[in-house]
């Protein structure tokens, strides 16, 4: 069990993360793109950038751990924000737009100006140009088609001088390196300058390719994101899954994947959903995953999450839509609710008020989740066995649980769906919390 010295010392650092002063907090990245935007002419930024900021050798890097970054003059950071796209510093430069484009350029030899603008890249450029930013001189759709067209003729091995100058604003002067930055607590790196010459050398089939290596590492908006969630507390892991390349590294709290196929597996074999028109409602839904997984198996997902940092990140990751999350404090949420859901889960939330971490006590929430449940309530909460609840939650075991739902709630039936399986490095000790099935005969 944590002392109170390891848990002041937590509380220490997850301040300094979020105040910005350690080197993987939040605002680090920002910082970092600070004192890239200083202003200073472009030599002497070139200068400054060859001497000081940048590692003296090449590295070869493989191309397939690249990430896609600055843009039109705009760090990646700038680039997402201003464009409103929280995921494109996570995209590898593989699946990105420039490597997209040479392939479309394989499957159709002579692309329509529609096809362009409707790619990835042409998409991309538009974007750049709306925003204000530099996509090599363009100003308008036909910039942009000249630069797309230019780009598939350098691919192709002939030259256009039709299409423009040789070399335009924001483009890599001739023998300029490629530059990347590392990407903090991943393996891989964003590019900084060169995505065309990389695109290039994937479509050629090289696995590698030489790079110049800036000495700071870089976090992704998505990585800074994360951070400042409440409920990870500024700590490098993931409470639900999210698949991102730079995420990799980072553990996964609660695999989410066995209770999803459990609660399906019971909803089956009850007949409950199989029409399509149940509906779901996910309390302290966290990032939205679980809301996500029951809209793809046919449900109406909703979820009630306090953090509004859920709301941006679930739409980015999971491709929810507005209003999917509703934001604010659960036991408000519930007791404003005027409706039931067909099906309503709440994990790991009643232990905080088993706790007095909330301002009303365990009975209370599970008096409310009760009241908006239709047919089935999914719950687990901590339980004793766990090792940093091995005394505060003492009595605390599948027993005594499945007897409070049943003193507490108007259920018909409390059925044991067994343990998670989440106690695995670095949680092996903790968690294994029993999945229960609270079901209601008749609405």
């Amino acid at each position: 069990m944590p002392t109170k010295l390891d848990q002041v010392r937590r509380r220490s650092r997850t301040l300094l993360r979020r105040a910005g002063v350690a080197p993987d907090g939040p605002l680090y990245g920002r910082l970092v793109d600070a004192g890239r935007s200083v202003p200073l002419p472009p030599e002497v930024r070139t200068a400054v950038s060859t001497v000081v900021l940048r590692r003296p050798w090449q590295t070869t890097v493989a191309l397939d751990r690249l990430l896609v970054g600055a843009q039109g003059g705009w760090t990646a950071r700038e680039f997402a924000e201003r464009t409103g796209d929280l995921l494109w510093p996570s995209t590898t430069l593989v699946d990105g737009p420039h490597v997209a484009l040479l392939r479309l350029a394989d499957d159709d030899p002579d692309p329509s100006d529609e096809t362009l603008l409707a790619s990835d890249y042409g998409r991309m450029g538009m974007r750049c140009v709306k925003a204000g930013a530099d996509f090599f001189g363009a100003t308008d759709e036909e910039g942009v088609l000249r630069a797309a067209r230019i780009f598939i003729d350098r691919y192709r091995g002939r030259t256009a001088p039709k299409r423009g100058p040789a070399r335009v604003a924001s483009q890599s002067a001739p023998g300029d390196p490629v530059l990347v930055a590392p990407v903090r607590g991943s393996d891989y790196y964003q590019v900084l300058d060169g995505h065309h010459r990389l695109a290039l050398a994937v479509m050629r089939g090289d696995r590698s390719h030489p790079v110049l290596v800036k000495w700071l590492p870089v976090t992704t908006p998505l990585q800074d994101h994360l951070l400042k969630m409440s409920w990870i507390d500024g700590t490098r892991e993931l409470y639900q899954p999210i698949d991102a390349p730079e995420l990799h590294k980072w553990p996964t709290v609660r695999r989410c994947t066995d209770r999803r196929d459990k609660m399906l597996a019971f909803l089956s074999e009850r007949g409950i959903g199989a029409t399509g028109t149940a509906s779901y409602l996910d309390v302290a839904s966290c990032y939205g995953w679980f809301v996500s997984e029951m809209r793809r198996a046919g449900l109406d997902g909703h979820g009630m999450e306090r953090d509004p940092l859920a709301v941006p990140l679930g739409k980015a990751v999971y491709g929810l839509p507005d209003g999917a999350i509703t934001t604010g404090d659960a036991v408000d949420l519930l007791g404003a609710a005027d409706r039931v859901w067909d099906v309503v889960s709440c994990f790991s939330l009643l232990h905080h008020f088993v706790l007095g971490r909330a301002k009303v006590d365990e009975n209370a929430l599970i008096e409310l989740l009760d009241k908006v449940t239709g047919r089935v309530l999914f719950f687990d909460t901590g339980q004793e066995n766990e090792r940093w609840f091995a005394e505060s939650l003492r009595g605390w075991n599948p027993a005594r649980i499945a007897a409070f739902l049943r003193e507490r709630t108007t259920f018909d039936e409390i059925v044991d769906l067994g343990p998670d399986d989440d106690a695995h490095p670095p949680y092996t000790g903790n968690y294994r919390r029993h999945l229960f099935a609270c079901v209601r005969a008749t609405v």
